[in-house]
């Protein structure tokens, strides 16, 4: 069984792949409205990749104390 410790939100947050390269770019050039129309385009299917990526990997006795948008949340969102 996966023990599951709730950590505060935004502390030791993981950056995702896109939010990295994003940050570089944003050093370089200055993004514009269609940049960032494909940023958050990639974003979103960043998300849908880890989240396919936890159901793939979680057994049925962990799904009963996580789910796949929480672990998203608690691990790569800000707010």
């Amino acid at each position: 069984m996966m023990i599951i410790t709730k950590k505060p939100l935004n502390q030791n947050r993981m950056k995702t792949a896109v939010e990295w390269l994003v940050q570089q770019l944003s050093k370089e050039w200055q993004l514009e409205d269609r940049d960032l129309y494909l940023i958050e385009q990639a974003k979103k299917m960043e998300k849908e990749q880890i989240i396919e990526a936890w159901n793939n990997g979680y057994d049925e006795e962990d799904r009963a104390t996580s789910n796949p948008n929480q672990y998203y949340n608690e691990t790569f969102k800000s707010e």
